[in-house]
């Protein structure tokens, strides 16, 4: 079975990459042309935090693909736990570009911060899982049962307020039964008989929670009400100004995502290394789970209004410019 159609990449556009041409300058010997070129390289300092849903970044990192569409660029991988880490970072210079989930970037957005978003990455089947059989469905929920998630205002922890909203109509109602875990970490809690009764998700770790006969209580689908863009590119406010590196990333999400679907097996290969996962379990969560590696943005009109209406948000962010455009 050919594997590269069961990637559904929806790709925006063809990305026009403006690359910078020096013109032949002389040098007398071969040493002062690599100290010139050396004093004009820039380092490019990428956030992105765990799960499947950020496998393109991981692909281009192998392949240096964003060396490829600037060559005058030296890129640095920076792994965080949590969206709060990403705004931080970016608030004190550490970071130029952070990938995260809409709501925490609109939250940054309405705290003062000059971001933008240039690019969706992915979506995928996010879910509310939980140990205990008790447990159906919002309204099993008890005030003393322990739910976590990546942090308040992630993208879980949104999409729980949004199902709460139309199935006990009170958003806030699990405010304060929140638990702030990496993923990584409320698996553990989760399968070990913690204290920790449900936890808010994201592949690969909902998957193996299912596969250890947790149960889905709601998936991210259903709470959200339709397909939402999970994960998204955002710049820091000096990066708005630099189209030529911004469109040099963007070139190099569009190449990494249309990798994936044409070359499934050194995919699957460069993945399991890093993820360690085996291959053949590897192939089912990228390719056959619903996850879709795509530059389309989802949802974020949504996320404004939802958020705004219950106070996560001021309607002031709607005046804001959220998407960045060349």
């Amino acid at each position: 079975m050919n594997k590269s159609k069961r990637v559904k990449s929806v790709l925006l556009v063809t990305l026009l990459v403006v690359s910078t041409i020096f013109g032949a300058v002389g040098c007398s010997n071969q040493d002062d042309t690599s100290a010139v070129e050396s004093s004009e390289r820039e380092t490019l300092k990428i956030a992105r935090q765990f799960g499947l849903a950020y496998a393109p970044l991981t692909i281009m990192e192998n392949k240096n693909l964003i060396e490829k569409y600037d060559s005058n660029l030296d890129v640095e991988w920076i792994q965080l736990g949590n969206t709060a880490a990403i705004r931080e970072a970016i608030l004190s210079d550490q970071l130029d570009i952070g990938f995260m989930g809409i709501p925490p970037y609109l939250i940054g957005a309405e705290n003062g911060m000059n971001w933008q978003i240039f690019t969706g990455l992915s979506q995928a089947p996010l879910g509310l899982m939980t140990s205990d059989p008790n447990i159906k469905g919002l309204g099993d929920i008890r005030p003393e049962h322990k739910i976590a998630l990546p942090q308040p205002g992630s993208i879980q922890h949104i999409l729980l307020t949004m199902a709460a909203k139309r199935e006990l109509d009170d958003a806030k109602a699990f405010d304060n039964q929140l638990v702030s875990l990496k993923h990584p970490d409320g698996v553990q809690m989760l399968l070990s008989d913690s204290d920790i009764n449900l936890h808010f998700t994201s592949p690969p770790y909902v998957f193996q929670e299912k596969n250890e006969g947790m149960g889905e209580v709601i998936s991210g689908y259903e709470a959200f009400g339709g397909p939402f863009t999970f994960i998204v590119g955002t710049l820091r406010e000096e990066m708005t100004e630099n189209k030529e590196i911004t469109v040099a990333v963007n070139a190099a999400i569009n190449e990494a995502i249309q990798f994936m679907s044409d070359n499934p097996e050194e995919t699957l290969s460069i993945l399991s290394e890093q993820y360690g996962i085996e291959k053949d379990l590897l192939e089912q969560y990228i390719y056959e789970s619903g996850i879709v590696y795509s530059q389309e943005v989802l949802g974020l009109d949504s996320f404004v209004t939802f958020m705004s209406d219950e106070g996560y948000l001021t309607d002031q962010i709607k005046d804001q410019t959220l998407i960045w455009s060349e």
